[in-house]
């Protein structure tokens, strides 16, 4: 493909001048030219008019003569005839072409007397032709120095045209030369400014340099700072778009590797899930064997106290139980039935058990409407808050609080869970929830895990933050349709 230069145009711009100062001297001397020919035009019109002015009068002087010569001949010269001649000489004083002032008032005279009743009409007629021929002796004067302007004027011309022809030929070579020379320098300057711009200079024309060039130059130069410009904003733009793909690359390649190491512990969590439902499947047979044991020694209980105790030990064995089969359904990825649950009442019974496995000055503390309820899996939903509340409770130490809150927002549920614990640390805020990754001493980092994968299985959302000055908390938006009263609250 052909590259066109931007720099060429205002090159081509130096040789249009001379080639324009050529064409104006030209049509300068066609245009003196013309204007001589026209003059020479105007000039010879009046001579024509003249000479056919004079051309009658020496015809009205031969009509003339004729009948002069007929009344010597004695032959009477008739009245028509001498009218005819009045009528000739009354025309040619009407016209415009005299050029003596007093040839169309003696014609006039003329031809008043020439028609006077007189005894000799040859004498009047010898008079009249005399004062004819007078006019005509005045007429061709004047067109003898008519003759003599129109040559001087001619003259005057030709040594005009000559001193022109030598003149401006003269001084269009000169203004050529001058302009070859002003023309040159900035070409060859433009040159070397071309070829620094092919080596990737993008210096400017600097400002001495603009002041002290050609004024033809100088729009050459302003093109040049301009491209020079954009260029330079066009290489920046390409060292900023490298940057951003070399930056965009970077995070794909993070992310990539974080991928990598998500599925790496989903597949350890897929194992260790394995392997706890095994292990509770396992669990449960001699469970249940400790189950009727249990139960039949309590049918064997006469103290009541005594039997109360042992209903105690079952009821943990039943929740024992509950809890294997949970893991072993969950390994299976059996989704458990979606009934309505009366957050109220839950929470209650939650924080209600765990008031006596807290130390005395941590305070549990509920925000919920007690007519909310929504079709959810309820033994999920009870062992997702129990995480988040043994978390919380773990974390604040031997004094602190714990609130939890809910509300309806059209179908959603929002559930938080906040304390005034130390918060989440900064890695797992900025990296998120991972498998087994935990701050706290002693902890598996498998409860917030468990929560989020509650969560993601009901389409639901899971923030964790923390709170300012001080304190942590965990938000889920879970899906929450219609189940009775609506509860609804924006201040959860």
């Amino acid at each position: 493909m052909k590259r066109i230069y931007p720099g060429r145009v205002s090159i081509r711009r130096f040789f249009w001048l001379p080639l324009g100062a050529s064409a104006v001297v030209v049509l300068v001397l066609l245009a003196g030219l013309v204007a001589m020919s026209w003059r020479g035009l105007d000039r010879l019109h009046p001579v024509q008019n003249h000479l056919v002015h004079i051309a009658r009068i020496q015809d009205l002087g031969l009509s003339m003569e004729q009948t002069l010569l007929k009344g010597l001949r004695g032959t009477r010269v008739d009245r028509t005839e001498l009218e005819r001649l009045r009528e000739e000489m009354l025309g040619i004083a009407a016209l415009e072409g005299a050029m003596h002032p007093d040839t169309n008032s003696a014609l006039g005279r003329i031809a008043q007397r020439i028609v006077q009743p007189v005894p000799d009409s040859v004498e009047l007629l010898f008079q009249m032709l005399t004062q004819v021929r007078a006019v005509l002796t005045h007429e061709r004067e004047r067109h003898e120095v008519l003759l003599s302007d129109v040559a001087e004027s001619t003259r005057m011309e030709l040594r005009l045209a000559v001193v022109l022809l030598v003149v401006l030929p003269l001084v269009g070579g000169v203004a050529l030369v001058l302009l070859q020379h002003r023309v040159q320098q900035p070409l060859k300057d433009l040159q070397d400014l071309l070829t620094r711009l092919s080596e990737r200079d993008y210096r400017l024309v600097s400002d001495e340099v603009l002041e002290g060039a050609a004024r033809l130059a100088k729009p050459a130069y302003y093109s040049y700072n301009e491209l020079v410009s954009r260029l330079q904003e066009l290489e920046a733009e390409h060292r900023d778009r490298e940057s951003t793909l070399e930056n965009r690359v970077r995070e794909a390649t993070e992310a990539l590797l974080a991928q990598s190491r998500e599925l790496s512990r989903a597949e350890r969590l897929a194992a260790v899930g394995a392997v706890s439902a095994g292990l509770a499947h396992e669990l449960r047979n001699p469970l249940a064997g400790v189950q009727l044991a249990c139960s039949k020694m309590q049918r064997a209980l006469v103290d009541g106290e005594q039997s109360a105790r042992m209903a105690l030990v079952i009821a943990e064995l039943n929740r024992i139980n509950h809890l294997l089969t949970e893991q072993v359904d969950a390994a299976r990825h059996a989704p458990e039935a979606m009934v309505k649950v009366s957050l109220g009442s839950a929470v209650d019974e939650l924080l209600a058990l765990l008031r006596y496995q807290v130390p005395p000055n941590v305070a549990l503390e509920a925000r919920i409407d007690r007519k909310l309820e929504c079709l959810l899996p309820p033994a999920g939903l009870r062992q997702t808050l129990l995480n988040l509340l043994l978390n919380a409770v773990q974390i604040i130490g031997e004094a602190g609080w714990v609130e939890v809150a809910a509300a309806r927002d059209r179908d959603q549920l929002i559930i938080r869970v906040s304390d005034d614990g130390p918060g989440f640390p900064e890695e797992m805020l900025r990296a998120g929830i991972r498998p087994f990754a935990t701050g706290r001493s002693g902890g598996t980092g498998l409860g917030l895990a468990m929560v989020r994968r509650f969560v993601r299985e009901l389409d639901g959302d899971l923030e964790i933050e923390n709170r300012s000055p001080r304190g942590a908390q965990v938000t889920l938006r879970l899906p929450c349709a219609a189940a009775g009263g609506s509860g609804e609250e924006t201040d959860a």
